[in-house]
């Protein structure tokens, strides 16, 4: 998930600020971009921030591994697309 720019929108002031809707696509793109060398045992799996193909590197099961459902439960496969 690569967040889309608000279009028409200003992302900063004219005071070179960042606006509320640029602080929020910043953090956005922070939260997409941290996602991409996160990884931990099994029990620490994101739980929050969560999207459809969010990696995360298992050192439990010593694979990466991806969301492929958020509701109504969370659901992380493997490469080959098996539940783990």
């Amino acid at each position: 998930m690569i967040p889309t720019p608000p279009f028409n929108v200003a992302l900063i002031d004219k005071d070179g600020k960042v606006t509320k809707v640029g602080s929020e696509w910043l953090n956005l793109i922070w939260l997409a971009a941290n996602s991409l060398t996160e990884s931990g045992t099994t029990a620490q799996r994101p739980t929050k921030n969560l999207w459809i193909g969010r990696p995360f590197l298992d050192t439990t099961l010593g694979q990466p591994i991806w969301v492929s459902a958020v509701t109504p439960a969370v659901v992380w496969v493997d490469a080959t697309g098996l539940s783990v």
